[in-house]
């Protein structure tokens, strides 16, 4: 009896030793790991794992270990807790305050440019995205900045720091475009105004180098390109001109008649400038257009593309797809 009360005492000293020196242990694992004031820029990319953030923070030199941070989170029922976007931390702060931080959300704001926006369309979807911001950005400053780079506004999802002004988001956009797409301005202008009218003109990923193939087949033969999305670019110019964040853009072409430069139906050639930004998929269409049999083009009342080789075909074809 007394041998089994010794071995119940010695078990119950060694679990609390145990217990008391994991306890410390994870303590000191969640203090600073120093004391400069530093900050260390921080992204949680969308549906990353907790078990993957504190490990990039331990490596980041931001946390002492990782696994007193999992079990932090574990032990509050918070492992879903932490929000993507980017920060800035410091490794003064504790491991708890570094990880309230990121569960509080971050101080960066997302913000996706759809293909095929105009800068006019950019402009206002910025400028509601970082109202709760300090006000760097200028929906206006940002109009005036941009007059000759619509095209190379390249389409994508940004993490945009609140206190971004103008000339940041911009310098963001454009480099993104240079990175992206390899262009090289102006050499490659015909390209980037090509891909615009093909952005603005195809819904389907696949269709574009077809479209790119039709046009290209156009430019070669001298055949004015008779692109909707020119007119409709060129209509909105003269719509919207006077209240430009009030507009609804790219409405279906009510004249071909419209006189400007960017009216493919009046002009050959390609417009004088990019009418919208495009995707990557359309640069690529445009850089390597298929070599096509085709002449003709429309979308169906059904979404689908139809094409012809000829004016019948293609007569046929909206009598098929989209007469009623």
């Amino acid at each position: 009896m007394r041998k089994l009360l010794l071995f119940v005492l010695i078990t119950l000293i060694s679990v609390l030793v145990i217990t008391s020196g994991a306890y410390f242990w994870w303590r000191g694992a969640l203090q600073p790991v120093s004391g400069q004031k530093s900050s260390v820029s921080f992204v949680i990319a969308s549906n990353e794992s907790a078990s993957s953030v504190t490990d990039r923070l331990q490596t980041s030199g931001l946390i002492r270990s990782s696994m007193a941070s999992k079990i932090y989170l574990k032990a509050r029922g918070l492992e879903s807790s932490l929000r993507p976007g980017g920060y800035l931390l410091s490794p003064s702060d504790s491991a708890s305050v570094i990880l309230s931080a990121l569960i509080s959300g971050p101080k960066d704001i997302w913000v996706t440019i759809p293909e095929g926006w105009r800068r006019e369309q950019i402009a206002l979807r910025l400028s509601e995205s970082l109202s709760s911001g300090p006000g760097n950005f200028s929906y206006e400053d940002f109009l005036e900045r941009t007059e000759q780079l619509e095209g190379r506004l390249f389409p994508d999802t940004y993490l945009i720091p609140l206190h971004a002004g103008t000339t940041d988001i911009i310098k963001m956009m454009t480099d993104n475009f240079d990175l992206k797409t390899g262009l090289k301005m102006p050499a490659d202008m015909d390209i980037l105004i090509l891909a615009s009218l093909v952005e603005r003109e195809v819904k389907k990923n696949e269709d574009r180098p077809v479209i790119s193939g039709i046009l290209s087949n156009r430019l070669r033969a001298g055949w004015p390109l008779q692109v909707d999305a020119s007119v409709q670019f060129t209509s909105d110019n003269i719509r919207c001109s006077l209240s430009p964040h009030d507009c609804v853009w790219w409405r279906p072409v009510e004249s071909t008649r419209l006189p400007s430069l960017f009216n493919t139906y009046l002009h050959l050639g390609l417009p004088p400038a990019p009418i919208a930004n495009p995707g990557l998929a359309s640069i690529t269409a445009a850089r390597s257009p298929a070599v096509t049999p085709f002449w003709y083009y429309l979308t169906g009342s059904d979404g689908q593309m139809y094409y012809g080789r000829t004016l019948s075909e293609h007569n046929s074809n909206i009598d098929k797809y989209l007469r009623p």
